[in-house]
């Protein structure tokens, strides 16, 4: 798991334990490979690739085809057995989901670490959309965990 997630009091445990599916785009795949551990507990993950996944991929992980990922979302959320789907990552996982209103809930937290670069959670192009405060929480170690809900 990466440094952010191993910080102590973060919640990120309380948040995991309803996780029930995750989908993630490859880069975010490849990442989380090199960790070394898989850490997502053979938690069934969808990766959102056009390529195939290496030998290593856990038996937990499936490739998702970019074109299927809207109607395989849709279909889940159907679905009162399948629980809350984490889309795990940067935009290719989180802005179909967004453009087609099929995200409920957005948990962000805000880390005291600089990174300097990374990728941007909202690409360009994202529609403007309003959200709504529904809690917040500041941890001891200077973490901000933020959760809205679109505001309707």
């Amino acid at each position: 798991m990466s440094s952010a997630m191993e910080r102590s009091g973060l919640g990120y445990h309380d948040f995991y334990a309803d996780i029930e599916t995750l989908v993630m785009g490859r880069a975010t795949y490849d990442q989380v490979q090199d960790f070394g551990t898989w850490p997502y507990d053979e938690k069934p993950t969808y990766v959102v690739t056009n390529r195939p996944l290496d030998k290593a991929a856990p038996t937990c992980v499936k490739a998702l085809a970019p074109a299927d990922l809207v109607e395989t979302v849709a279909a889940w959320r159907k679905d009162d057995s399948r629980g809350d789907i984490w889309a795990v990552g940067g935009p290719a996982s989180t802005a179909p989901l967004i453009a087609a209103n099929l995200v409920d809930r957005f948990e962000l937290s805000i880390m005291p670490d600089l990174l300097g670069t990374g990728v941007r959670l909202f690409p360009d192009g994202t529609s403007p959309a309003k959200l709504k405060l529904l809690s917040h929480k500041a941890y001891a170690d200077g973490v901000l965990s933020l959760v809205y809900v679109p505001e309707t």
